[in-house]
């Protein structure tokens, strides 16, 4: 009879330690025991809880990157002058452009930059005037486009004819 009352205190005790690990979650909050997939959500929860330095960062990336769009713009503005007509020093706003600069005297066109060509303007008194350059070194992307001028006269848009999607823009101020 001893025999039996120790097999069932036994099969208590075991009882009692299985129930104890299965309530409090077999392996405490460490992942030990969980699925992969289940560790791998509970890592990625806590890291979504943590330190949100890098979001903090992201902003302040954010702000410096738009400070310096406008302190470029506010740079190019002090250094355009205003003007009637395309006529004119014309230079990219975007450094290492293939065209850095495009001198316009009534319908013909000179660039400088990576892509030096004489070129012609048509239509100068026209809404959508037409620019062509006539370069030796190939460039499909800047052949024929229309000119757009804003109404303070001081910005240039060239709108280059392309693939359906449309082509390349370069925009400029006026320098001289």
């Amino acid at each position: 009879m001893t025999m039996r009352t120790r097999g069932s205190a036994r099969t208590a005790a075991a009882a009692a330690v299985a129930a104890v690990l299965v309530l409090s979650g077999c392996g405490g909050g460490d992942g030990a025991g969980e699925e992969p997939k289940q560790q791998e959500q509970a890592e990625q929860q806590d890291g979504d809880d943590g330190d949100d330095g890098d979001e903090e960062g992201s902003a302040s990336d954010d702000e410096a990157r738009d400070q310096e769009s406008r302190d470029r713009i506010a740079e190019d503005e002090a250094r355009s002058i205003t003007g009637e007509g395309l006529d004119g020093v014309w230079e990219s706003i975007v450094d290492d452009n293939d065209i850095e600069t495009l001198t316009i005297t009534g319908d013909t066109v000179e660039t400088t930059g990576p892509l030096s060509c004489p070129g012609t303007v048509t239509g100068a008194a026209d809404p959508e005037p037409v620019i062509e350059l006539a370069c030796d070194v190939e460039n499909l992307n800047r052949v024929r486009g229309t000119l757009e001028l804003n109404e303070e006269g001081n910005r240039l848009f060239i709108g280059w004819e392309g693939q359906a999607w449309g082509g390349m823009i370069d925009s400029m101020i006026r320098v001289g």
